[in-house]
């Protein structure tokens, strides 16, 4: 028998033998899929005998196989088939020998049972999802007072496809008025600076100038020319303008004053002298709650003091009801080093004390009268005539006596009024313009600590109180209030909340005092676990509902379970490590289904269960993870309790986080087992800190500590909730004592993506894009998760173009920006700097899609 040729070149190609070098996150163990096998099984060896055995191996035996039908029916052979059966069994198993190796190995685990199982090995214990803690705050009935107890149930206003999630009051609180007191900054503030007025600028506004560039243009503002412009962006700040335009607020509609009018805005009481204003546009009737209000835009006059400190209720804003003018007849109106001056006419309506204004073309003077007296003056032509006395002498002259006003000012008056006395105006008589109104209070970032009750309300007398600060739009922050001697509340903040607040808060603003400490999950009471049977050790009970609700509790969590046996407590431990044979403790696990299990001791280390009916009871709480409610939505009342009128929640829990992913136990199992509960190594630093609750990233980096003149260590941390502090409670206990640990938190860098999807035609874009957003963008698996993408990881373009490719339809990217920021980053390499990180939310990934022109 001779050898038969192959069918096509290609069967007579070997199987290659699978290669693994290190480092890689999959073993390839397939020896080949079913057209491989299949191939195999029907191509001849290329080097029979003539003579072959008398009992051939299946090669031989398949060489003469055909099971082309139209080429020779006759001849056909249907038991081809079953080479294909083989084939097709040795695809399958080759398949779960490869799946199996894989699910064998911490480094190229997928699944998260397996990576349980894999860590258990070590002593490891994978951090379960953790439940969200926040603070509520309480509205009570007018005139009640009430005492809520500690289980009182509050739930959130699910979205579309969502479950309401349920929180529970964490002590026994106490609520009653003042619940809500409103409050702006404080003082109130009558005079506004105006803002710049909107530029055109045709242009993208990613595309920013380099900083110190300058940018030079021409716009003005309210009602008035402002000039030549520039800005140095760099130091972002816009700079090199003209006068400065500022607005005062009335009460109702006002439209009798004109561009250009002179008036006089001072404090109420006299403490200090008024200042000449010049409106510098027309006045602008605004609609507001409530009614109408007018803004008046006006610039300092030349000459004129400062602007003081003023409010509303202190201030006076007048016009002049009349006008005086100069003696310009004879002589000089002006005398005794241009203090004392002489008007054309009688002005009795000026007395000590008032206030006038000179003005001219030239600028304008507002002075206090000290004296005002009529003077006999002459208005003749007389070589002797002046404004101050009548003309005498030989022969006798012709006078022609003026009766007029004669004023001593407190000030000198200047140039601009002197020097063109017959083009000098003197306003007096000054009268009351309107009703004042303060302006309504800007975006308060917390700088200035003080607020003010908005009369007649009046903030809660005591010491430093927690507070919550509420806003207009319903988010606050959370902070402590001291009320002062003169009304005010000054507030202060944590840490986690330093300020300048980012967003500011927009008034008015609501001091909220009821507040109510909340963690999430639904308790499930007295549950009946088993019974205990005291000739077992280590008796183990499966918890009926999960997942179970565990909290964190400084760098640590603990679970919300409370065991019972026969009715009396037993303690939750870490492990039974060092617990004597009479510990009355148990433990918790999770099993590959996220079931929670309490075991108890074997009466070596711990005790075992004594021995009853059904007395094994616990009551603990389900519910966690990351999906926590926003702020403002946690705000149903489950169950009605009396006083107790409304919930607010304009602060966002915090601290919600799902188990450990794969990718996490495989970077932090090993390393902390090679801790051994102390910080050695850079690695050792950073997988403590990964281990505190809360904390979802970190990075340990060596350091100089200049103040100690020594090397350190700087460990960079982002999370829920505050992380750094924990972190570095953590640290503190477990490092070297000799060597400096700095914590900070590190920075986020919001990216976004501007990509052009090339796709296959017929597939749904909406999809296409909804799963590229998830494949970059999904907390838990997408290349910007923290499980895939660590603080100071670089990111190559060619990472995002292979996350994009794995989505169905994907065929290529034919365009791609990378925004850092506001910043375009070229790449291909993108490199956040130590302790930044790179974060991308889904809105951030904007793809838009082209069909494939080729068909896909």
């Amino acid at each position: 028998m001779s050898a038969q040729p192959p069918i096509c070149p290609c069967d007579a190609d070997t199987l290659p033998l699978p290669t693994n070098v290190p480092g890689l996150t999959q073993i390839a163990y397939r020896a080949g899929t079913f057209r491989d096998f299949r191939r195999e099984l029907l191509t001849a060896p290329q080097n029979l005998s003539t003579d072959p055995p008398n009992d051939p191996p299946i090669e031989y035996a398949l060489t003469g196989w055909r099971a082309d039908v139209n080429s020779n029916p006759a001849v056909a052979d249907l038991a081809v088939m079953m080479v294909e059966w083989w084939a097709y069994l040795a695809d399958i198993l080759t398949f779960y020998n490869e799946r199996i190796a894989n699910e064998d190995y911490l480094g190229t685990v997928q699944l998260p049972e397996s990576a349980g199982r894999l860590v258990s090995v070590l002593g490891y214990r994978p951090r379960p999802a953790l439940g969200a803690t926040g603070t509520l705050a309480a509205l009570v009935t007018p005139g009640q007072t009430a005492t809520l107890p500690a289980g009182l149930q509050f739930q959130s206003k699910p979205g579309p496809g969502q479950t309401p999630q349920t929180y529970e009051l964490a002590a026994a609180t106490s609520i009653g008025a003042p619940d809500a007191v409103p409050a702006n900054p404080s003082p109130p503030t009558l005079v506004a600076q105006n803002p710049l007025s909107p530029i055109d600028v045709i242009m993208d506004p990613r595309e920013l100038l380099h900083p110190g560039q300058r940018l030079e243009f021409e716009t003005k503002l309210p009602g008035g020319y402002l000039g030549i412009g520039g800005g140095n962006l760099g130091g972002g700040t816009i700079i090199g303008f003209g006068e400065t335009i500022y607005n005062v607020l009335l009460q109702g509609s006002l439209s009798s004053l004109s561009i250009g009018a002179l008036l006089m805005l001072g404090p109420r009481d006299g403490s200090a002298g008024p200042t000449l204003i010049t409106l510098s546009a027309a006045p602008t009737v605004q609609t507001v709650v409530g009614g109408k209000q007018t803004q008046l835009n006006f610039s300092l006059t030349d000459g004129t003091q400062p602007l003081p400190a003023l409010t509303a209720a202190s201030a006076l804003l007048q016009r002049a009801a009349q006008t005086a003018t100069l003696w310009t007849v004879n002589g000089s109106p002006f005398s005794n080093g241009n203090t004392v001056v002489q008007l054309a006419g009688l002005a009795r309506q000026i007395r000590a004390n008032d206030w006038v204004a000179f003005t001219s073309p030239s600028g304008s003077q507002l002075v206090q009268v000290s004296s005002a007296q009529d003077m006999m003056g002459d208005a003749s032509n007389a070589s002797d005539a002046s404004p101050t006395r009548v003309s005498s002498g030989t022969p006798p002259p012709s006078p022609i006596p003026v009766l007029h006003t004669q004023l001593t000012v407190a000030a000198a008056l200047n140039g601009a009024i002197t020097n063109n006395p017959g083009a000098v105006s003197i306003l007096f008589a000054w009268q009351d313009v309107g009703t004042l109104l303060d302006q309504p209070p800007g975006p308060w970032d917390g700088r200035q600590p003080a607020l003010a009750p908005v009369q007649p309300a009046v903030f809660a007398a005591g010491n430093t109180v927690p507070i919550i600060v509420q806003d207009t739009t319903g988010t606050g922050v959370i902070a402590t209030g001291t009320s002062s001697g003169n009304g005010s509340l000054s507030v202060g903040f944590a840490s986690s909340a330093s300020t300048p607040l980012t967003p500011p808060l927009q008034p008015p603003l609501s001091i909220l005092y009821n507040l109510l400490p909340v963690t999430c999950g639904k308790t499930v009471s007295n549950e009946v676990l088993g019974s205990g049977d005291a000739t077992v050790a280590g008796q183990s009970f499966m918890l009926a509902k999960s997942p179970v609700t565990y909290l964190a509790s400084g760098a640590i969590y603990i679970s919300t379970i409370k065991l019972t046996i026969n009715g009396a407590p037993w303690t939750e431990v870490a492990s039974f490590y060092g617990q004597s044979a009479t510990a009355q403790v148990f433990v918790t696990r999770e099993d590959d289904q996220a079931n929670t299990y309490v075991d108890f001791g074997d009466g070596v280390n711990g005790a075992r269960l004594p021995t009853g009916t059904n007395n094994v009871v616990a009551t603990y709480r389900v519910g966690s993870g990351a999906a926590m409610p926003p702020a403002g939505k946690l705000t149903v009342i489950a169950q009605a309790y009396p006083g107790l009128r409304s919930i607010l929640n304009p602060v966002a829990v915090s601290g919600g986080s799902d188990a450990d992913p794969p990718s996490l136990l495989q970077w932090a199992a090993p390393r902390s087992v090679l801790t051994f509960g102390r910080a050695v190594s850079i690695d050792d630093y950073a997988a403590l800190a990964a281990q505190v609750a809360g904390v979802t990233l970190a990075q340990a980096v060596w350091s100089w500590n200049a103040s100690t003149q020594r090397a350190g260590v700087t460990v960079y941390v982002a999370g829920a909730g505050d992380v750094v502090t924990l972190a570095s409670a953590a640290l503190a206990a477990a490092g070297d004592p000799n060597r400096p640990v700095t914590v900070k938190a590190a920075i986020p860098i919001d990216v976004t993506l501007i990509m052009t999807l090339i796709v296959t035609p017929g597939f749904d874009t909406g999809v296409i894009k909804a799963s590229v957003q998830s494949a970059l963008a999904d907390p838990a698996t997408g290349l910007f998760s923290p499980a895939r993408l660590g603080i100071g990881q670089t990111l190559f373009d060619s990472q995002i173009e292979a996350a994009c490719l794995q989505v169905s339809g994907v065929v290529a990217i034919s365009a791609a920006t990378f925004y850092a920021g506001m910043t375009v980053d070229p790449g291909p390499l993108h490199v956040p700097g130590e302790g930044r990180y790179y974060s991308l939310s889904a809105a951030n990934v904007q793809p838009s899609t082209q069909v494939d022109p080729n068909g896909g």
